[in-house]
């Protein structure tokens, strides 16, 4: 700008030059306007960093509020927490006797669970043997019983077989039974009807008898009334 200054006053020193001041007005104009339009852009950005900046500070102090309720929470937490571990370390010294009394006592009752494991052991030889003998006993029983059983079927057998040979004979004997007591009806029928004829052939004896005799005389009249 200062050499169109320089140049424009050297003009006038030569003469007015009305382009060259136009020129002049204008390329001063057209700066103007650049450095106003450069001047309103970064004024837009600041407008807008400022914002921005609101903006971050709200959202920082909305954080810094959020992170200070945390922080009180997780200070009760910790408080909560360090109480806990104050019981849960009582309770461990506890637990740490009970543990060192058990250890004590564990190691006075090593003999008498050593002791105790050598009868077990012993117990459980025993019981194995007793065991052994009772399944050669069942199994012995088993063979028994197996054996009593067949016997049994056998003997079931003949009587059966028994049974059906009386039953054949039995009804053997019914059928000829039967035969004789029809034939014995039989010849019972022809004796009565035998005993009828006799019956009747005595009956005509008798009458003819009875007519060979006559009539006879009536019967006298009782003394006494009667």
């Amino acid at each position: 700008m200062a050499t169109n200054e320089q140049q424009f006053r050297a003009a006038v020193f030569g003469g007015f030059q009305k382009q060259d001041v136009l020129g002049y007005i204008e390329t001063t104009a057209r700066e103007h306007n650049a450095k106003t339009e450069a001047l309103q852009k970064e004024l837009s950005e600041l407008t807008a960093a400022k914002a921005a900046l609101e903006a971050g500070q709200a959202e920082l102090a909305a954080k810094a509020e959020v992170s200070a309720t945390a922080l009180v929470e997780t200070a009760a937490a910790l408080e909560r927490a360090t109480a806990e571990l104050e019981q849960k370390n009582s309770r461990l010294a506890v637990l740490e006797r009970e543990n060192t009394d058990f250890k004590a006592r564990l190691a006075a009752l090593e003999p008498a669970a050593a002791a105790y494991q050598a009868v077990k052991d012993r117990t459980a030889g025993i019981e194995l043997e007793a065991h052994c003998r009772a399944q050669a006993a069942e199994s012995a029983a088993q063979e028994h019983v197996k054996a009593a059983k067949a016997d049994l079927e056998q003997w079931m057998l003949k009587v059966q077989s028994g049974y059906d040979r009386l039953r054949t004979d039995v009804d053997a004997t019914i059928s000829h039974a039967g035969g004789e007591l029809a034939r014995v009806a039989r010849t019972l029928e022809g004796i009565s009807a035998e005993f009828c004829a006799h019956d009747e052939a005595l009956e005509g004896l008798i009458e003819s008898y009875r007519e060979t005799l006559g009539p006879r005389p009536p019967m006298p009249l009782s003394v006494d009334g009667d």
